[in-house]
């Protein structure tokens, strides 16, 4: 009986060896076919991206794959990431209704500083001569808060383009409150040293008893229009915001309405009233205050300074909003900032007041050089420099639509600190990446554009020096002078409004490292040409080829660190390019995207 059962159990693990051989066998063909399907469907999938990559190469121009819209397309082949997470490229038609009204905010305060002396001078020739060192004093008090103005454009073009109402405005309240508090501070500290500033910029302590009759009127004049410069600031920032959303109509009509008010307040408190320079000092503060009050009421009515409510959540130091995408389930983190992180972004932007302070300098100092060579030159400069000015204010339109139009394809990426996870203020880490590919198309007709614009100020510059230029002055060595330098002012306005638009890429992607490398070497090799100048003897022409050498370097530089130029060389990039496309197997990885990180 034993042996009959042992049998029988020794049977069946004979059969259950067998199945289990059976079985698995079956599972290795399984997993074989498995195999074999996957490979065919990566072969499939790795062929369809071929393709495309190939289309796209076979129906573009070389500039294109360098240049154009093709390496963002390559980008979004091989990356599976779509572009329409991003905004579409501008319209000319859109651009231009951009750029008209702008152009509009940017005249104004030279056209208000016109009507002042006009009416001024009309007076006394003694307050006209304090009008100019007043007006200097007045109008640069503002000039160190100017960066809050960027940062205002800047960061609320990025959470317009986002759809974050919420971050933008939470930085329009901490533009608006910084500014205020800055206004009041700088309006308090020019108002008690106004006396010693006006013997300064009278000349006082070098021009004697001439100048001390001019630094009354001055102190007198400054002393009014301190009481506008905290809404000077608050308009500015208004201004900024308006910018910010792609609103340009809105400023423009406040910049205008003030301009109106400055010419009838110039009629009646100068002309009618007699009050002379003072009379101008107030009307000028007056339209002020009525130029920011409008601009708060339109933000106020759009709702950008409401608040969405105090809450426990609106003070949280980090809040994370997780989206799935359609295609794969990959979450993205869109990282809202607390009121500190806000205002922290916000003072980043400082850097940009050495960018001011190296451009005021330039201007001042080529005006030095140029007043040092005496005589027809220095005659001649200032009619060409007062003819540029008016031409800059045309290109410095580009720098708007920069800031305007750039932000959206700027993005922060967050992490979490793992030193410090639980920190209010160090639980995250965040880090600007530009999509320099997906930009390029934008970035190309912003150039468009302002190229357009710097050959309407080469014309209009052409005309007034030419054709018009006995209405300026009738000496003949004078005309001589400015007809020599001419060819030197075109190269200048031919490269200034690229310079601008490309530095307003360089805004956009927050990249103050390579502004301020960049303004540095150019202070110093500027100050080295004009003291050549001065002691060379190559005259007014040295002046204006230290202003194309301003130029030039911007454009270059800007263009390098902004990523629109291989930064070993076209030849190497180019190269770069035939290695992605054909050099390897297709199949690129996000680290293949050209994302510019800061």
């Amino acid at each position: 009986m034993r042996s009959r059962a042992t049998d029988a159990a020794a049977a069946t693990d004979e059969d259950q060896q067998e199945q289990e051989r059976v079985m698995g066998a079956t599972s290795n063909n399984a997993s074989a076919d498995g195999l074999v399907v996957e490979s065919d469907a990566k072969d499939a999938n790795d062929e369809q991206e071929m393709g495309e990559i190939s289309s796209l190469l076979e129906s573009s121009s070389p500039e294109e794959l360098l240049f154009g819209d093709t390496s963002a397309s390559i980008s979004s082949v091989s990356t599976g990431v779509s572009s329409s997470s991003y905004p579409p490229v501008p319209s000319l038609r859109e651009c231009l209704g951009f750029m008209l009204p702008a152009l509009g905010i940017y005249a104004a305060p030279p056209l208000m500083s016109l009507i002042d002396a006009a009416f001024v001078g009309r007076t006394s020739s003694v307050e006209l001569a304090a009008l100019g060192p007043a007006s200097s004093i007045s109008d640069s008090a503002s000039l160190p808060l100017l960066f809050l103005s960027i940062a205002a454009t800047n960061l609320i073009a990025k959470s317009t383009s986002k759809g974050n109402a919420d971050e933008g405005r939470r930085v329009t309240r901490a533009c608006l409150g910084l500014g205020t508090i800055g206004g009041i501070a700088i309006a308090l500290a020019v108002f008690f040293k106004r006396l010693w500033l006006s013997s300064v910029y009278c000349g006082e302590p070098l021009g004697g008893a001439a100048a001390a009759i001019l630094t009354p009127h001055c102190s007198s004049y400054t002393a009014i229009r301190t009481l506008g410069l905290p809404a000077v600031v608050v308009a500015s920032i208004a201004q900024a915001v308006c910018i910010g959303i792609k609103d340009t109509r809105t400023p423009m009509v406040a910049v205008l309405l003030a301009a109106a008010l400055n010419l009838v307040g110039d009629f009646v408190m100068v002309s009618k009233l007699g009050l002379g320079i003072a009379g101008a000092a107030w009307a000028t503060s007056l339209s002020q205050l009525c130029a920011a009050g409008l601009l708060l009421r339109v933000l106020a009515k759009r709702g950008i300074l409401r608040g969405r409510g105090v809450s426990q959540e609106t003070f949280a130091p980090v809040q994370s909003n997780v989206a799935a995408t359609a295609e794969g389930g990959e979450a993205e983190v869109y990282c809202e900032s607390s009121t500190w992180e806000t205002i922290s972004s916000i003072m980043s932007f400082i850097p940009f007041l050495f960018v001011m302070a190296v451009k005021i300098g330039m201007h001042n100092s080529a005006a030095a050089t140029a007043a040092s060579l005496g005589g027809a030159p220095a005659a001649a400069h200032t009619a060409l420099f007062a003819v540029a000015m008016l031409c800059f204010t045309f290109g410095d339109t580009g720098s708007s639509l920069s800031q305007a139009f750039l932000p959206a394809f700027a993005s922060n990426d967050c992490e979490i600190n793992p030193e410090n996870p639980g920190s209010p203020r160090g639980r995250l880490r965040s880090q600007v990446s530009f999509d320099i590919a997906a930009a390029k198309p934008t970035i190309t007709r912003l150039l468009k554009c302002t190229f357009g614009v710097s050959v309407t100020v080469i014309a209009i510059s052409s005309a007034l020096l030419t054709i018009f230029a006995s209405q300026i002055t009738n000496d003949p060595v004078v005309l001589r002078q400015m007809r020599r330098a001419l060819p030197f002012m075109v190269g200048t306005l031919s490269l200034h409004g690229t310079a601008v638009t490309l530095e307003g890429l360089l805004l956009a992607q927050q990249n103050f490292r390579a502004l301020t490398a960049t303004y540095g070497v150019l202070a110093i090799t500027i100050a080295a040409a004009l003291g050549y100048v001065r002691t060379s003897g190559v005259g007014l022409l040295g002046v204006w080829a230290t202003y194309i050498w301003f130029q030039l370097f911007r454009v270059v530089t800007f263009s390098a660190f902004g990523g629109l130029l291989p930064k070993r060389g076209l030849v190497a990039g180019f190269g770069r390019l035939w290695k992605q496309v054909f050099g390897r197997k297709p199949g690129f990885t996000s680290d293949d995207m050209p994302l510019y990180n800061n």
